[in-house]
C-alpha cells in the first residue's frame, strides 16, 4: 500500500470513527427521549407535557452546541485540531456513561432530570466542538480537488451513528415496558464506555493538518476566533447555518419525532418505527457517497440547491404517507426524504468549511453546523409536536418543513460557485507543461 493511501484511510478513519461514536452517544439519547425518558424522568406529567419535557431535553443539547462550538472552536483554532477532537471525545463519552447509571425520578425525584439536563449540556458542548474539527481534519489534509470527498468523512459518522443506536434499540424494543423502562434502556449508554477507547486509539495517531500548521508557523492565529467571525464574516454565518438547516429539521423529525408520532398518535408499536431509522440510517449514508459524486460532475453547489427543492418538495406527501399508519409507506416516506438530507449532508461539509479563513475556520463552520442543529433539531420536534397536539393533523408539520426547505434552497444559492471536480481536471490537462 502506498504512502498516501495510508494516508487517505488514516485520515478517513480519523474523522469517520470519532464523529460516528460521538454521534452514537447523541442519538441514543435522541431514541430513549422519544420512547423512554417521558415516563422514567418525567413520570408525574401527563402524555403531552412529558413528551415536551423529554424534547426539551434534548432541545437544551442542541442549544448549547453553539456555545461549545465557540468553545472549542476557540481552541481548535489557537491550540490545534488533534487535540481538540481527543477532549470533546473523552468529553461526550463519559457524560453518555453517566446517563446510563443515572437514578430515575422513582428513585430521587425532581433531582433526577436535573441531573440529565446538566449530563445533557456536556454532550451539547462536546458535539458542539466534535464535528467542525473532525471536518478540518480530513478536508485541510484533502490534495487539490477532493475537499468535498474528504469533507464526506465525517458526514458518514452521523448514519454510522444513527444505524448503531437503533440497532440496539430495535434489539431492546423486543423486551417488555417494564423491562425497557427499567433497565435495558440504559445498555446502549453504558455501551459508550467501550466505544470510547477505539476512537481514541485512533485520534491519538493521527497528524495535526498542514494548514494549521503553517498558521501557527506563521503566527496567524486569531486572539477571539468568535468576535472576528462575528464582526466580519457573519454572512458566511447566515449562509452556512441556513444552507444546513433544512437537512436537519427533515432528519431528525424523520428520525426523532417521528418515533413519538408514530407510537403515541399513529398507534404503531416501536418494533414497526425504529426500522424507519434503519432505513434512514442506510439511505443517506448511500447518498451521501452519491452527492459527492454528483458534485465532480455539477458542482457541490448544485447538489446542495437541488436536495433543498427536493426536501421542499417531499415535505407534504412524507408527512401523507406516514398518516396511512402503513408500516412500508412509513419506510418509503422517511427513505425518500433521506435521499436529500444525504446528497445535501454529503456535499455541504466542504463548502461550508471553504466559506471561511483558515484562522478562524474551527470556530466558524462548527458554528454553521450548531445553529443549524438548534433550528432543525432542537426547536424542530418541539414544534412539530406542538403543530400536531393543536390541530391533530399533520399538514401544520409539513408546511413548517417546506418553509425551512426553502431558506435552505436560497442560501445554497448564495453559496460561492465553484468549478466541478471535474472541469478542474479538464482544465489542468489542458494547461501545457
Amino acid at each position: 500500500m502506498t504512502t498516501a493511501a495510508m494516508s487517505q484511510r488514516r485520515i478517513a478513519a480519523a474523522s469517520f470513527v470519532g464523529t460516528a461514536i460521538e454521534w452514537y452517544d447523541y442519538f441514543i439519547y435522541s431514541t430513549a427521549s422519544a420512547l423512554v425518558f417521558n415516563a422514567v424522568f418525567f413520570p408525574k406529567s401527563d402524555q403531552l407535557v412529558g413528551n415536551l419535557l423529554s424534547f426539551a431535553t434534548l432541545a437544551v443539547g442542541f442549544i448549547v452546541r453553539p456555545v461549545g462550538a465557540i468553545l472549542f472552536g476557540h481552541f481548535g483554532d489557537r491550540r490545534g485540531r488533534k487535540s481538540t477532537l481527543v477532549v470533546t471525545l473523552l468529553a461526550m463519552g463519559i457524560a453518555t456513561f453517566l446517563i446510563g447509571l443515572l437514578p430515575t425520578y422513582a428513585t430521587i425525584g425532581v433531582a433526577a432530570p436535573i441531573l440529565l439536563v446538566m449530563l445533557r449540556l456536556v454532550q451539547g458542548l462536546a458535539v458542539g466542538g466534535e464535528w467542525g474539527g473532525a471536518v478540518l481534519i480530513a478536508t485541510e489534509n484533502a490534495p487539490e480537488g477532493k475537499k468535498t470527498l474528504y469533507g464526506s468523512f465525517a458526514q458518514f459518522g452521523s448514519p454510522g451513528g444513527l444505524l448503531l443506536a437503533t440497532l440496539m434499540f430495535t434489539v431492546l424494543s423486543h423486551t417488555d415496558t417494564a423491562s425497557l423502562q427499567g433497565w435495558a434502556w440504559r445498555i446502549p449508554f453504558l455501551i459508550s464506555a467501550l466505544l470510547v477507547p477505539l476512537g481514541l486509539f485512533i485520534r491519538l495517531r493521527m497528524a495535526e493538518t498542514a494548514e494549521y500548521k503553517q498558521a501557527a508557523e506563521e503566527h496567524a492565529q486569531i486572539r477571539v476566533p468568535f468576535l472576528q467571525v462575528l464582526s466580519k464574516q457573519y454572512r458566511q454565518v447566515t449562509v452556512g447555518t441556513l444552507a444546513m438547516a433544512g437537512g436537519f429539521l427533515t432528519f431528525y423529525l424523520l428520525t426523532s419525532f417521528v418515533l413519538t408520532y408514530a407510537t403515541e398518535t399513529l398507534g404503531l408499536p416501536a418494533s414497526i418505527a425504529l426500522p424507519a431509522n434503519l432505513v434512514a440510517a442506510v439511505t443517506e449514508g448511500v447518498f451521501i457517497y452519491v452527492g459527492v459524486l454528483l458534485a465532480k460532475r455539477i458542482t457541490a453547489r448544485c447538489v446542495a440547491i437541488a436536495s433543498a427543492f427536493g426536501l421542499l418538495v417531499w415535505s407534504g406527501p412524507a408527512f401523507a404517507l406516514m398518516h396511512t399508519r402503513d408500516a412500508l409507506l412509513l419506510y418509503v416516506a422517511v427513505g425518500v426524504a433521506m435521499v436529500f438530507c444525504g446528497t445535501s449532508y454529503g456535499v455541504l461539509a466542504g463548502e461550508v468549511a471553504e466559506l471561511f479563513s483558515r484562522e478562524v475556520r474551527y470556530t466558524g463552520t462548527s458554528l454553521c453546523y450548531h445553529l443549524a442543529g438548534v433550528i432543525g433539531g432542537g426547536f424542530g420536534p418541539i414544534i412539530a409536536t406542538y403543530l400536531l397536539s393543536r390541530t391533530g393533523l399533520s399538514w401544520p408539520v409539513a408546511v413548517f418543513t417546506g418553509v425551512v426547505s426553502l431558506l435552505m434552497a436560497l442560501a445554497c444559492f448564495a453559496l460561492p460557485r465553484r468549478e466541478s471536480a471535474r472541469s478542474e481536471a479538464s482544465a489542468s490537462a489542458e494547461v501545457p507543461a
